[in-house]
């Protein structure tokens, strides 16, 4: 490789590092910190600076958070399953009841969890399902953010899904 090539690498990678940095995101630069859900036990890592807590809910059964630079939203969740729902069933109503504008491009499942994921004109939204408690807790996270900042948000989904654990102690629920 050439001088002149490596220089125009090298500051290429430069100039998407610094437009990231201007943007306020970078992957490994966040200040990932735990969330964990008192009332149902669910826990996930997520950046404390893109994201700030709005409102919570007063069952405590879930929070929303806002991005703190664009119109970005986490939203996380638990709640008792007495509907009944299979994964296949509450993946269909979360589809019709919470993305009804969008095109979903993206909703693989397995026997406990399920995730999908779309975009309409402006915004992405991805969405992970973990079923526990043999079915009887429905625990979820759920960002939602500009298209235009897909590039910078593939990273924190990532991120927010790798440390995305459902709650545990069923025999806690069992007493409630």
């Amino acid at each position: 490789m050439t001088l002149r090539v490596l220089a125009i690498l090298v500051g290429f990678v430069a100039f998407i590092e610094t437009g990231e940095a201007r943007m306020g995101f970078r992957a490994e630069g966040y200040e990932w910190v735990p969330y964990v859900n008192e009332r149902f036990g669910f826990s996930l890592r997520y950046p404390a600076d893109v994201f700030e807590r709005e409102r919570r809910s007063e069952a405590g059964d879930g929070e929303v958070f806002v991005g703190v630079r664009d119109h970005s939203q986490l939203l996380v969740g638990a709640f008792e399953n007495r509907d009944g729902h299979t994964v296949e069933s509450y993946m269909g109503f979360i589809r019709r009841q919470s993305y009804p504008g969008y095109t979903v491009s993206y909703a693989p499942r397995g026997r406990t969890w399920f995730v999908l994921s779309g975009e309409d004109n402006e915004r992405i939204f991805y969405e992970k399902v973990m079923f526990s408690c043999q079915g009887r807790i429905i625990n979820s996270f759920a960002l939602i953010y500009p298209i235009e900042s897909k590039r910078q948000f593939d990273p924190i989904v990532e991120g927010i899904e790798k440390t995305f654990r459902p709650g545990q102690d069923c025999e806690r629920y069992a007493r409630e």
